[in-house]
């Protein structure tokens, strides 16, 4: 088990690397250690194996990520039919509309000395012309909410009517994109609108995780499910009828037909090391994700699930991404990984989480 330990350490030792603030113990061997030994004895050397050959495919260093971000605006400039980047940044503009501290901030930061770096050029130099882009970045797209809510808004700036009629378009650009999310927020988008965006509203991402349930043999016939996605259990049931009567809500918990994978998917296995392997791996974290939000005094997080955070109307287990970033890990990964109180030790501690 210690070499398990030492391979995973030297995959994910630059998580939040110098951000002192941020960890509150060092990414180490015994912090993996400390992690793994609060599973059953049984499942420990079985987790650690699993997740060895999970994460080259689903976490993403610093140095990865930023070296297939600086080529975007390559891309960006091509796509759109721009002879080079400058000419394609003099016609958009980066939107800021989250607070100091979240993770857009930072990555405009990032985009700026990436910019002035390889291009000689400021985000605060951006859209000296007739302003055609609009360009949205965050880590992650999961349900969209914010993403949504964010768009609504600086149109609702920028005059929806006049918006409608301009030509400018949405460029949203994330480390991590959730496919059922994307689609929602697109119809979100349109429907508040009453204005179809079609090719207005372009997603760009680094990784993207395939977890639009809706199996159709035309549109979505062979979902890769690259997340953590349990098939029907009791031990599951039991816990959407608890998740269920544990708030007084003031709405209908809709999507339950979603809440299992459908055993015959995905066709191929492509993310975990084999199909028996994912069905373990998945029960194991959906167990232990029941059972720390079992030790919650006082649950007060309606969109708390065992499988990561989801929107509180879904009567589901929870996203289940299972993709990390060396900066961040989303509150819609399994909480095994992230949640930091009730005794329990994150693998990737992060603050202000699992206070619900």
């Amino acid at each position: 088990m210690d070499d398990l330990v030492k391979k995973i350490l030297e995959i994910i030792k630059g998580y939040r690397n110098g951000d002192i603030e941020m960890i509150t113990s060092p990414m180490n061997e015994d912090h993996i250690h400390c992690w793994i030994e609060q599973f059953d004895e049984d499942d420990q050397e079985f987790i650690l194996s699993e997740l060895l050959h999970l994460l080259p495919n689903s976490y993403l260093t610093k140095e990865t990520t930023l070296e297939i971000f600086s080529t975007e605006f390559e891309i960006l400039s091509k796509d759109f039919g721009y002879e080079n980047v400058n000419d394609f940044l003099d016609e958009s503009i980066f939107l800021d509309c989250q607070k100091d501290g979240k993770s857009q901030k930072i990555l405009l930061k990032l985009i700026n000395d990436l910019l002035s770096d390889k291009y000689n050029y400021k985000i605060s130099e951006c859209g000296t012309k007739k302003v055609k882009h609009w360009i949205y970045t965050d880590d992650v797209l999961a349900s969209g909410g914010t993403f949504r809510n964010d768009i609504l808004e600086e149109i609702e700036s920028y005059g929806t009517n006049e918006f409608v009629e301009s030509d400018i378009r949405i460029i949203s650009s994330f480390f991590i994109l959730h496919t059922w999310g994307s689609k929602n927020v697109r119809f979100a988008l349109d429907k508040k609108l009453d204005f179809e965006l079609k090719d207005r509203l372009k997603f760009y991402r680094v990784a993207e995780i395939d977890n639009n349930p809706y199996i159709h043999p035309y549109y979505n016939p062979i979902p890769k499910f690259n997340f953590v996605y349990p098939i029907e259990s009791e031990e599951g049931n039991f816990f959407l009828d608890f998740i269920e009567n544990a708030f007084e809500r003031t709405y209908e918990m809709k999507n339950k037909k979603f809440a299992f994978r459908n055993p015959d998917y995905p066709k191929k296995e492509e993310l975990f090391s084999s199909a028996e392997n994912r069905e373990r791996y998945e029960q194991i974290l959906l167990s232990k994700g029941i059972e720390i939000i079992n030790s919650i005094d006082n649950l007060r997080a309606q969109s708390l699930r065992p499988l990561g955070m989801t929107p509180p109307a879904f009567k589901t287990l929870g996203t289940g991404s299972h993709f990390f970033t060396w900066r961040n890990i989303s509150n819609t990964c399994p909480i095994v990984y992230w949640w930091g109180t009730n005794n329990w030790h994150p693998l990737f501690p992060v603050t202000n989480r699992g206070n619900h």
